[in-house]
């Protein structure tokens, strides 16, 4: 039975219709990705799931026990715990176990010296005890611990209250929290777009194995490619279904597309045949068959021309002055804030074409280097070194080039105030703004308008040198696909810092990886340093003791540092660490080998627990009872003193 379905569900705005018949729906463990432009439905859609909103026409079925999870941005926190805390808030089923166990554990200690109470309550115990493992009572802070530490957290970060958290880890530790319930039903609204790479590829990893269903709100491509099972589009106030990942889905549509364009192509063929029969045998006086033909036609069903172009912005840049071979050289870098480092000893140099992708972890540094290229900021240490004849245009993604007060119309003709209106409305029309669409105030406009806004006047800037910081935040697709093409046939040089793999693999060619130890430079594709990492990782999981790599100390080389920071060459350098690495391995071991120990005590004194003379004897169920709830707890101390060593290690 379907968890949720929608029959011809059609819902309004004001006059507006934002989904007209909508008839769809989602089973159990389906993960489904819900995308299309923005404006078209989407959150609508999650509000009328979680019944926040009611359709206007039309029915919505719910599974009568459905368990929703749906993160929202005022999802409540308590501001004094803990993140840890926060986080362990969410095994609700699980505490309640625990009390019941304390309880069960109180009541057997009274029953003492009466032999049938004893085995009564023994058995509740029993119950209570299997219950709370299925539920993962042994293992719940763990799985509470390795979801932050995935989302981002460090280990430092979990005994901080919640009130002194950022916005973004705020959205995060809510995050955490539906990913940790216990929802059939999880309801995604980006939620990928307060995380760094690294914790988005954590993300596809988790939600990929997750039992429950998913419907995933995303315009992240290789997110959706890695999560999802099957794709719901909206387009035209209507649904469309797609089987498979983002990438199969947009296969499919491109071959119903086709068919339906020949299916159209063949019946205007018949159409134009049948006409002209007509237009004959009118001419030759054979009114008959003229007439006969005249009402096959009228009564034909006639397929409505398929759209093969969509309202996006279609984006080019015009002629520009060309550079220097030099563009951009950064000597000796560095930058601090206080005690805080974010880099330091960096150098690397950008030449005339060169295209280059910012990744790392939110933090890092990586918006603050753009701005100190463009000026914004200064350096610490160092010096920053433009090239002949360059010329930046800087995308800020936070678009401080905005000026909220003006229209959107006087603010592309404060770059070129000579330019007439209908050239300025020319473009801004490629960017979807039409009609009285100009007339809008900037700060009256969604994130989305503002990023295409901003484009555009960048557009008109004809830089030599572009900067982008996160140019395809709060872009859908479709507009992203436009900005690809645009940059795709850019002639100049690329900086561009993103969160987007798929949009960082079609545009550059080179990385700056911003690390907890320095930044490193790395020539080749996202997708080709994902898969050396990953190559990194198995191969030190082929062997315990890992051998010292080679690493580059100049921006040239492939995985080397950009920096003096992590810099050094050789293979066999002494590691201060080596010892204590070595000690970390043999105490993991030891650990699990106690582990493994305790859980065969544990599976020895159920086999006690589950024979029946055990019964019959009080002090036997007494010492058996003790020792079972005993060693349960060392079995989770052991647990939480190897999850330390391993985290150490990872470290």
């Amino acid at each position: 039975m379907a968890l949720v379905s929608f029959h011809k569900v059609t819902k309004h705005y004001g006059a507006q219709c934002v989904l007209q018949g909508i008839s769809w729906g989602i089973d159990p463990g389906q993960h489904v990705g819900l995308i299309g432009s923005n404006g078209t439905g989407k959150t609508t859609m999650l509000q009328l799931i979680t019944g926040d909103l009611s359709p206007d026409e039309g029915e919505i079925s719910r599974r009568r026990d459905l368990r929703t999870g749906y993160l929202t941005q005022d999802a409540h926190l308590t501001a004094t715990n803990s993140v840890l805390d926060e986080a362990l808030s969410s095994f609700e089923r699980i505490h309640e176990l625990e009390k019941q166990l304390r309880e069960a554990e109180a009541a057997l200690e009274k029953a003492k010296g009466d032999a049938e109470e004893t085995e009564r309550r023994l058995g509740l115990y029993g119950r209570l005890t299997e219950e709370f493992e299925r539920a993962g009572g042994y293992t719940y802070p763990h799985r509470a611990k390795t979801v932050l530490h995935g989302l981002g957290f460090k280990e430092e970060d979990l005994p901080l209250p919640v009130n002194v958290l950022s916005g973004g880890q705020k959205t995060r530790l809510r995050l955490g929290k539906l990913l940790l319930g216990d929802a059939d039903l999880l309801l995604l609204d980006e939620p990928e777009s307060h995380l760094d790479v690294a914790a988005t590829e954590w993300l596809e990893d988790y939600i990929s194995d997750h039992p429950a269903a998913i419907l995933l709100v995303s315009h992240d491509r290789y997110f959706l490619d890695r999560t999802v099972n099957r794709i719901a589009e909206l387009e035209d106030l209507g649904l469309q279904n797609f089987p498979g990942n983002y990438t199969r889905a947009m296969e499919v549509k491109a071959e119903r597309l086709k068919a339906r364009q020949r299916a159209y192509d063949q019946q205007q063929a018949f159409i134009k045949e049948r006409e002209e029969f007509i237009r004959r045998t009118i001419e030759g006086v054979k009114t008959k068959q003229a007439q006969g033909r005249r009402s096959h036609l009228a009564r034909l069903n006639r397929l409505e021309k398929p759209r093969t172009k969509h309202r996006s912005a279609s984006l080019n840049f015009g002629t520009m002055k060309r550079s220097g071979r030099d563009v951009l050289a950064l000597d000796d870098l560095s930058k601090s804030y206080g005690t805080r480092t974010l880099f330091s000893e960096l150098h690397f140099t950008q030449h005339l074409g060169d295209r280059v992708g910012l990744i790392g972890y939110n933090g890092a540094g990586k918006t603050t280097l753009l701005r100190m290229i463009v000026g914004q900021e200064t350096p610490t240490s160092g010096r920053i070194r433009l090239g002949t004849g360059v010329d930046i245009g800087y995308y800020d993604q936070e678009r401080a080039s905005l000026t909220g007060e003006r229209s959107v119309l006087n603010e592309l003709w404060s770059v070129r105030p000579a330019l007439n209106e209908g050239t300025v409305r020319n473009l801004l029309g490629r960017f979807l703004f039409r009609g009285d669409d100009v007339f809008k105030q900037v700060n009256l406009l969604s994130g989305g308008e503002q990023g295409r806004l901003a484009l555009a006047k960048l557009i008109l800037e004809e830089p030599n040198f572009l900067v982008l910081d996160e140019p395809t935040n709060h872009l859908d697709i479709l507009s992203r696909q436009a900005l690809e093409q645009a940059l795709a046939d850019y002639p100049g040089t690329l900086m561009v810092a993103s969160h987007d793999r798929y949009f960082l693999d079609q545009m550059v060619g080179a990385l700056l990886i911003f690390e907890q130890d320095g930044v490193r430079h790395w020539e080749g594709t996202y997708s080709e340093y994902r898969a050396y990492k990953e190559e990194q990782r198995l191969e030190a999981a082929r062997s315990k003791e890992k051998k010292p790599r080679r690493r580059a100390g100049t921006a040239g080389d492939s995985a080397g540092t950009a920096g003096g920071t992590t810099g050094g060459a050789g293979g066999t350098a002494y590691d201060p660490r080596k010892k204590e690495r070595k000690e970390q391995r043999m105490m993991a071991e030891a650990l699990e080998e106690a582990i493994r120990k305790k859980e065969a005590e544990i599976a020895r004194l159920e086999g006690d627990l589950g024979e029946e003379g055990t019964f019959s004897d009080r002090e036997q169920v007494e010492r058996v009872g003790s020792a079972y709830a005993r060693a349960r707890q060392e079995l989770e101390n052991l647990y939480l003193e190897w999850e330390v060593v391993a985290m150490e290690l990872e470290d």
